[in-house]
């Protein structure tokens, strides 16, 4: 897993099996923590800042990994997968995630624990 970032990235909050199950595939379709794309409608991201409130609103009581995923705005555009923000630091991505391709996918990281909680950066 990378650790690089872009300044258009977005990231979204990932289980770790769900991600690497997409792999084969090719596209990663799950909107958050038990939605799938669809019915949601999009796949939620947030910017870095968003992720810690991400994480403990969605997933405080999830022990399964969790990965974060930096993707690029401008690589997902031109993929033809419209992306936009919506209220706070949150975004919305209205299509499958080509989660093989490193102009979207610029980077992955496991999240780690601290405690009981979640955390955003490494601890």
């Amino acid at each position: 897993m990378s650790s690089d970032t872009t300044g258009d990235a977005i990231v979204h909050v990932a289980i770790e099996d769900d991600w690497e199950m997409s792999l084969p595939l090719g596209a990663y379709e799950a909107a958050t923590r038990r939605v799938a794309y669809e019915p949601g409608g999009y796949i939620r991201a947030t910017t870095t800042h968003g992720v810690q409130p991400v994480l403990d609103r969605i997933y405080p009581d999830l022990t399964l990994p969790l990965i974060l995923v930096t993707l690029s705005v401008a690589g997902l555009e031109a993929s033809g997968i419209p992306v936009e923000p919506s209220s706070g630091e949150g975004w919305r991505i209205f299509g499958a995630i080509p989660c093989t391709d490193d102009s979207i996918v610029v980077a992955t990281r496991r999240l780690e624990r601290a405690g009981d909680r979640w955390v955003a950066q490494a601890a």
